[in-house]
């Protein structure tokens, strides 16, 4: 199975009925698996800002995560003001970028500020305002960060996850059973001692007075 494919059937099974993106060469095999899958449709804006926008209130909507898929360069970095929105006010999101191939990236190539076309470290510049921001490196590690960056999105106070997968991870076939998975007891935010304490000033309380935010739903 095609790693592009597999990322967008990931997605679809978690009941995202649509992708937001604008489509660049960096994307272009994750691009193509939207377009031919059938469980999900795709909105088309004019400008990487709009997608993560609509994104945000995509899922302010459907209570459900929003989606962006954006090419390499520009395309991450005109998303960021949406995605700050998303970090500011606690809504799921999941950002994918496109990223040139790894061995034209700076990573492989470290004192370089660019290497490949069109290419920028948007990982390092996203990850104070994201709660989980990687290049994916190895195929067989897709499944664990999407799992990861999904259930960190989700999790706690929620906010947007950024996933930079390159053209040649996009493009590479995989074995699902080879895949490695994300061990969510890792991120476990231990709250049944904090939910005791509510509880029990609860019990205490003559009037107590509820005041229930977005944070419920």
């Amino acid at each position: 199975m095609k790693l592009s494919d597999y990322v967008v059937s990931f997605i679809a099974k978690l009941g995202v009925k649509h992708i937001f993106m604008l489509s660049g060469g960096g994307a272009m095999h994750l691009v193509d698996s939207v377009g031919r899958n059938r469980n999900i449709k795709y909105i088309c804006t004019l400008h990487e800002q709009a997608a993560a926008i609509a994104a945000e209130a995509y899922s302010r909507l459907t209570n459900n995560l929003g989606v962006v898929i954006v090419t390499s360069g520009p395309g991450g970095t005109n998303t960021i003001t949406g995605v700050i929105g998303a970090w500011l006010d606690s809504i799921p999101m999941l950002i994918i970028s496109g990223q040139v191939k790894t061995e034209t990236t700076i990573i492989r190539n470290p004192g370089a500020r660019q290497l490949g076309d069109q290419e920028i470290n948007i990982v390092d510049i996203v990850r104070p305002i994201t709660k989980y921001a990687v290049m994916v490196i190895d195929k067989n590690k897709i499944k664990y960060h999407l799992q990861k960056a999904i259930y960190l999105s989700k999790s706690g106070r929620p906010g947007p996850a950024w996933i930079d997968i390159p053209l040649n991870v996009q493009s590479a076939y995989i074995n699902e059973s080879n895949l490695e998975e994300y061990d969510y007891s890792d991120e476990a935010v231990g709250l049944n001692s904090k939910t005791d304490i509510v509880i029990s000033l609860l019990k205490k309380s003559e009037r107590p007075v509820i005041i229930a935010g977005n944070g419920i739903r």
